[in-house]
């Protein structure tokens, strides 16, 4: 069954939108390398992916320096950019959307990267807005960033959906009190059973069946 009279669609980007585990793998073992951090693994990291990079930091143990390592991480994202690819039919289904509905972004990539990111591997698709974390917004499992953008878009929470791969995504819809999609091709080992969703995607093509 379809979601009825939706008027915005937000996306997470990481196992969504891209394939990036393996950017994120090389970006972290370097970040560990560089800062001689030997005992934590990326498998670690990748569990808790969803998150601020704060709260994974200190989910895995990681609770020096913390600023530092996340400006090196997403530096070194952007220098592995090559390790990134966009899920099959992505683009042209996104151009698709945009016909039809707003588009927006609700991550826990900062926003420097994330614009990057999509306006390499997207670049005709236009998001309304694309929102990280900051000091005054929490990230998900939070609803602070979906709240604030339908507060900005004068959006009704029943006219928009939330399209993520992960139980903190699932979480923050939850308690934003959206639609949710559940992208399940995407990184959701960990949790996944805890995510009771109505709708979802086996491949990111299917959007066009479950929105109107």
């Amino acid at each position: 069954m379809p979601i009825n009279n939706i008027k915005l669609i937000i996306f997470d980007v990481d196992g969504v939108l891209i394939n990036s585990k393996k950017n994120m793998e090389y970006s972290f073992n370097k970040m560990c390398e560089d800062n001689s951090i030997k005992d934590i693994k990326f498998k670690s990291y990748f569990q808790n992916i969803g998150k601020p990079f704060e709260n994974i930091m200190k989910d895995i143990g990681i609770n020096k320096n913390v600023k530092k390592l996340k400006k090196e991480y997403f530096f070194n994202t952007r220098l592995f950019k090559d390790k990134i690819k966009p899920y099959q039919s992505v683009y042209s289904t996104l151009l698709k959307l945009q016909k039809k509905f707003y588009l927006g972004i609700v991550t826990s990539k900062i926003k420097k990267n994330t614009l990057n990111f999509m306006n390499h591997f997207f670049p005709k698709i236009k998001f309304k807005m694309i929102s990280s974390p900051t000091k005054k917004l929490k990230g998900k499992p939070h609803p602070d960033l979906i709240l604030n953008m339908l507060k900005k878009m004068n959006i009704p929470k029943n006219q928009s959906v939330y399209v993520g791969d992960t139980y903190h995504d699932f979480l923050a819809t939850k308690n934003a009190k959206i639609n949710f999609i559940f992208a399940k091709y995407g990184y959701n080992e960990v949790n996944k059973k805890k995510i009771s969703a109505k709708h979802t995607l086996k491949k990111f093509s299917e959007m066009l069946d479950l929105v109107r």
